[in-house]
């Protein structure tokens, strides 16, 4: 296992659309060596909240008690750039990670600043083991049936815990890549 860190995020929205949807919490967690560390979960708060009912059924946020415990954007990407900096400029993984990517852009224009332009996305890694012949094509690449074929649990749709899981899998793709080799 690389000793390079990868900070893993996650983000949860009030929609598809990174110009119209809200950005709502964000999950960091650092993987380096095998190991989990510093998991970080910011909320980000808004002047206004203009959702689709059926991502906020996804998510389950509670936009008052959301509202109540969130930071403002400026805040919030202070304290990933502090969270980052903790480590140096490494690169960033996610799962079907150009979505979260693009509301990550607009809350920190200066993104790429703090870490590398490349990036990991596990769906994308799960898919090429696929067709490899490394993962069965039965398993399919949402984080859930991969987290379930991996054996590992969580709460989906939840920031930091889709964080914690991408990590995880990241780390099962690989083993299954080390073993084709």
């Amino acid at each position: 296992m690389t000793t390079q860190p990868i900070i893993f995020l996650d983000t949860e929205t009030g929609g598809t659309d990174p110009d119209t949807s809200p950005l709502l919490t964000i999950g960091l967690i650092t993987l380096q060596g095998g190991e989990l560390s510093r998991p970080l979960h910011l909320r980000v708060r808004h002047g206004s909240y203009t959702v689709q009912a059926e991502a906020m059924a996804v998510t389950g946020i509670d936009l008052v008690a959301h509202h109540a415990a969130a930071q403002p954007p400026e805040a919030v990407a202070q304290a990933i750039r502090e969270y980052a900096a903790e480590v140096g400029r490494v690169m960033l993984g996610g799962h079907n990670f150009s979505f979260d990517l693009g509301f990550m852009r607009r809350l920190m224009p200066d993104l790429h600043g703090v870490f590398r332009r490349g990036y990991t996305d596990t769906k994308r890694s799960a898919q090429f083991l696929i067709h490899a012949g490394l993962l069965p094509r039965t398993v399919g690449t949402p984080l859930d049936q991969l987290a379930r074929h991996f054996g590992i649990e969580y709460g989906a749709h939840d920031a930091l815990e889709d964080a914690q899981a991408t990590a995880k899998v990241y780390v099962k793709l690989m083993e299954l890549a080390k073993k084709g080799i």
